[in-house]
């Protein structure tokens, strides 16, 4: 545990010249990061005010309280991410129920919670430095606190009977413990409670066990969250991960993927696990919003700003607390992209027609189908709004990427649908799951979806097994050509197996296939699937599924 954290060395132009760390934990703030911050401006690199001497900045994720000391050549900063931590555990202790007093080992007291002021009727400035005896009428036998400093052991629920420094007597439930550091004794805790703080703990039970009995809650959240999004997949795995980290701060996020992979869905699971959660989250899909409309769009109108005008809320007000997500971000041309950038850097506007400033806390989570860089590359994304709205960037990955998630994404549309229209169960045979692990599915998820839903409308109700002929047109003529491609490159089957069942010699046929296609191109896989006329992942798939 440091003290401080963090040095940073300012110039007389507010610009950083030194950064030092020295937190024992040196993951959380690397040589990359210090690197980063060297050359630039204390107000645009921290947000930190030059005029400010102290506060509270969010580094790397961290909060860390900070000091500015002035000095003849500059500024230095001192920043710790303890303070910020020994601040939150004073203000936790305040709203716990039950009075809170510490004492050091000798007796002393120290600190104590709104909570034990209120049962006691003191107050903790008159009580700080003085010994328990001099506060209290009482014996050890009757005092937890005076129990734990002498035995150094904890003692718990016990019935206490003492008189407080008004000559008030008490009877309380106590429970105390010895604060150890480094195995030595330095002070003791004691939670105390008496009849009034009991029965809240009781109603707070009783309201507990209405909830568990399913009665209607004051929220309901309609949204997706993290559980609904279906995947068996390392790649998933790990972005759902990292997500519900960044879902607790309120970063901007860019969500980056091809069309129908899923964005929204995890834009919605961010919003759902986050602490907004029962704030609004507004989608907006950007390519829809015409270019005259979009200033009212975001911003909302004034009554009579132009003809037939009326006062109306516009995006950021109706998204106020909450989330907003931007979906298609690409399609923002620059000029309204640097409206929205003043918005979020200054977190205020004003109406169409209107001049009062409108503050606003939303937080952005925007999505975009193409390569961002490509436009900012080719000026038509600014730099500075795409560092704006991707503060924290996530990669969802394409369905040909992931194709172990396809088995599960079928068989949970089937399952949907079958429900939906309370049908029998409906399954897919195996020439068809081929097809869907060997198609590369520019469409992705969606496109999945569709063409399971194509098929379970096609399917035979007596058999409730989709075939390749349930299949739109383009899925039968690809079967069609990967089998042609197959039968061209399908070696003499050897006589020896011919005796084996057809499953073994389909299994041994498409082995030999395979071998012979990677000794063409001496292993290489993707110049070995190019011939065999199939993705790069499903070919690894086929190789791992044959154990070759």
């Amino acid at each position: 545990m440091a003290i401080v954290d963090l040095i940073i060395r300012i110039d007389l132009d507010f610009q950083i010249t030194e950064v030092h760390c020295l937190s024992s934990d040196k993951e959380w703030f690397n040589n990359e990061a210090r690197k980063h911050l060297i050359g630039q401006k204390i107000d645009h690199a921290l947000e930190i005010s030059n005029e400010s001497t102290e506060g509270v900045v969010e580094i790397q994720g961290y909060f860390l309280k900070y000091q500015l000391i002035k000095e003849s050549q500059g500024s230095t900063l001192y920043l710790s991410r303890d303070s910020i931590l020994l601040e939150f555990l004073e203000q936790t202790i305040m709203h716990v129920a039950e009075g809170i007093q510490i004492y050091d080992r000798n007796g002393y007291f120290l600190h104590a919670n709104p909570a034990s002021e209120k049962l006691e009727y003191f107050k903790i400035d008159d009580f700080k430095g003085k010994h328990l005896l001099d506060l209290y009428d009482l014996k050890e036998e009757f005092s937890t606190v005076l129990t734990v400093l002498r035995t150094q052991q904890p003692i718990i629920n016990r019935y206490d009977r003492f008189k407080t420094a008004t000559g008030k007597t008490l009877t309380t439930i106590n429970s105390g413990y010895p604060l150890f550091i480094d195995e030595s004794m330095y002070g003791a805790v004691v939670f105390e409670s008496d009849l009034s703080v009991l029965k809240q703990m009781k109603n707070r039970t009783f309201n507990f066990e209405a909830y568990l009995e399913d009665q209607q809650s004051k929220h309901k959240d309609p949204l997706y969250t993290f559980d609904d999004i279906v995947h068996l997949s390392e790649a998933m795995r790990s972005i759902i991960h990292f997500a519900k980290k960044i879902s607790l701060t309120d970063s901007s996020i860019l969500i980056a993927g091809s069309t129908g992979t899923g964005k929204e869905l995890i834009a919605q699971g961010i919003h759902s696990f986050g602490h907004r959660r029962y704030k609004p989250f507004i989608p907006v899909n950007c390519s829809a919003i015409p270019y005259n409309l979009f200033e009212s769009t975001f911003f909302g109108t004034e009554k009579g700003s132009f003809t037939g005008s009326v006062a109306k809320q516009g995006l950021f007000e109706m998204a106020n607390r909450g989330t907003l997500f931007l979906d298609e971000v690409n399609s923002i041309n620059p000029e309204m992209q640097a409206k929205l950038l003043r918005v979020l850097q200054e977190k205020r506007f004003q109406r169409i027609g209107g001049s009062q400033e409108i503050r606003c806390d939303v937080r952005i989570i925007a999505a975009a189908n193409e390569d961002i860089m490509g436009l900012v590359q080719q000026q038509k994304m600014r730099q500075d709004f795409y560092y704006r709205i991707s503060t924290v960037k996530i990669e969802v990955p394409s369905l040909r990427e992931r194709t172990e998630d396809i088995p599960i994404l079928v068989h949970h549309f089937l399952d949907e649908l079958c429900k939906k229209y309370n049908q029998q169960k409906t399954v897919v045979s195996d020439s068809v799951m081929d097809v869907f692990m060997q198609f590369d599915w520019p469409g992705n998820i969606r496109e999945l979806q569709h063409v399971v839903e194509y098929a379970f409308n096609h399917v035979s109700e007596d058999t409730a097994l989709i075939e390749i002929i349930n299949l739109p047109n383009y899925l039968q003529a690809f079967k069609a050509v990967t089998h042609r491609i197959q039968e061209r490159n399908t070696p003499q089957i050897s006589t020896s197996i011919c005796s084996d069942s057809f499953e073994k010699r389909m299994e041994q046929t498409e082995k030999e296939i395979i071998r012979n296609a990677l000794m063409q191109h001496e292993g290489n896989i993707t110049q070995s699937a190019k011939m065999l006329g199939m993705s790069r992942q499903n070919l690894q798939y086929r190789i791992k599924k044959l154990n070759l």
